[in-house]
């Protein structure tokens, strides 16, 4: 299932509680992989990213995201980094 993050959410992520309860919202969903589509997401902050990353590596479901523009993949990457070494 693909989720459109800046149709849901926002094309300015800055709360990490948006993140949370985005993966808490996948959690609840029946399915195993959910697409989180970054495409229109302008700006992420590392608070927003770090809170995802944390959230999606102690979901029992395989998320993965695509349509990352350059500036949100730099945040992301380093959140990513940051809470999976």
């Amino acid at each position: 299932m693909m989720i459109n993050l800046a149709r849901e959410f926002s094309t300015h992520l800055e709360s990490g509680d948006d993140a949370t309860e985005l993966i808490d919202i996948l959690n609840k969903i029946d399915g195993d992989d959910f697409i989180i589509d970054f495409k229109e997401v302008m700006f992420v902050t590392m608070n927003f990213a770090q809170a995802y990353y944390t959230a999606k590596y102690a979901s029992p479901k395989k998320i993965s995201e695509i349509n990352l523009s350059d500036e949100v993949s730099v945040t992301m990457g380093a959140a990513d980094e940051a809470c999976n070494p």
